[in-house]
């Protein structure tokens, strides 16, 4: 259902104001962009990458419920990893010590949720014969409990929704070292 290497022939699509023109321009020169979604009545604000599809084959990447400089960091080591160190960043495994004293993991997005918080990526994506892939990268409550384990503490839940499914208990031992 997802493409798994980008096609050749990417078609950029019409700004259509100068913000789109900035931004298109950002990811022509740097590779990728950040943007920042603000909180909504009743809904996290998120951040989410563009550009990392399109010149590097990896999914774009989706973070809930942090605020825009906090998130903005996270997916810029993220974008290191891909972009200078080739990672693969992967689905269902932890990866200690993605910042200094942080673990986070990464879950596959459902296409459910494209549309509702990737629009921007969608409108960039939109001449693609298929939807492009995108992860969740997902961070741990205080104690380090993510929010498939027990114990993880509820009140970041809202902060927090999961667009994808959960690791399996045996994905759940997966942690890179």
């Amino acid at each position: 259902m997802f493409l798994d290497a980008m096609p050749g022939g990417f078609i950029y699509p019409q700004p259509e104001d100068d913000e789109d023109t900035r931004i298109l321009a950002h990811v022509n020169r740097k590779g990728w962009h950040n943007l920042a979604v603000p909180p909504a009545e009743g809904e996290p604000g998120y951040s989410f990458t563009l550009g990392h599809f399109l010149n590097c084959d990896h999914p774009e990447l989706v973070l809930m419920g942090l605020k825009a400089e906090l998130a903005s960091r996270m997916l810029d080591a993220a974008a290191v990893r891909v972009r200078d160190m080739g990672e693969r960043l992967q689905p269902h495994r932890e990866y200690p010590d993605f910042l200094p004293g942080l673990t986070v993991a990464f879950l596959p997005v459902e296409f459910a949720f494209y549309g509702q918080y990737l629009g921007y990526a969608n409108w960039f994506y939109e001449h693609l014969p298929l939807p492009y892939p995108a992860l969740q990268m997902v961070w741990p409550d205080g104690r380090g409990v993510f929010p498939w384990q027990p114990g993880y503490d509820a009140r970041f839940r809202r902060l927090q929704p999961l667009l994808g499914m959960t690791p399996s208990p045996a994905q759940q031992a997966t942690r890179l070292q």
